[in-house]
């Protein structure tokens, strides 16, 4: 079986897992632990609405889950099958950025591919964000701009509680107006991968530079 999650996929499925991990350790009621192991498989569905017989069979087991041990074991047996972030090399993503003087590209290696959802990272001494990201089939670079003060707050991207500053972007509506996008977003680009359970607020994000 080939690998068929999105990396957001799979954490929306970890999310579902930590919520059981609760639910076991506060409900003792067989009938109410059924209950709660169905309704994450129902939204587990829902999330994957086409799946083979073979990845049907694979999710489903987590209603056979009885303990914290079993739920880390079906995790253990979903992860393989995480799609990563499409290949993409140094030069090439130079290339998206060729007006960007000294650009400087994190060690690709560094980069947990099969937990990458968007490919971002910091430059903190001229306090930009760059985003990297195949909208549509085509490869993109965005060069975004942070605040330098951080606070306590939920990103709008992965929608949890964490360290968030406000990144802006510039779009060229025209020759000669242009018109700052933003949004509050992780300051951390690889905390909020392992977070976003829902690609659609940084795909909105990036596809609105594009637009002139």
């Amino acid at each position: 079986m080939n690998a068929f999650l999105m990396p957001f996929q799979y954490n929306f499925i970890r999310n579902q897992v930590d919520l059981l991990q609760h639910q076991f350790a506060a409900v003792h009621d067989l009938d109410v632990r059924d209950a709660v192991r169905y309704s994450a498989a129902e939204k587990i569905f829902d999330l994957l609405p086409v799946l083979t017989p073979e990845q049907e069979a694979l999710l489903t087991n987590i209603r056979d889950a009885e303990s914290e041990q079993d739920l880390l074991a079906y995790l253990a047996h979903v992860e393989p099958f995480v799609q990563p972030f499409p290949s993409i090399s140094e030069s090439r993503i130079r290339q998206l950025f060729k007006k960007t003087k000294k650009l400087h590209v994190p060690p690709l290696h560094s980069f947990e591919w099969a937990h990458t959802t968007f490919l971002s990272w910091n430059d903190t001494g001229n306090r930009k964000k760059y985003f990297v990201y195949p909208l549509d089939g085509q490869w993109i670079g965005v060069e975004g701009t942070y605040l330098p003060s951080i606070q306590k707050g939920i990103c709008a991207i992965c929608h949890t509680y964490s360290d968030i500053t406000l990144v802006t972007a510039t779009t060229r509506r025209s020759a000669e107006q242009h018109q700052t996008i933003g949004h509050h977003m992780c300051i951390d680009s690889d905390a909020c991968n392992q977070a976003v359970t829902n690609p659609e607020v940084i795909e909105t994000f990036l596809a609105r530079t594009q637009k002139k």
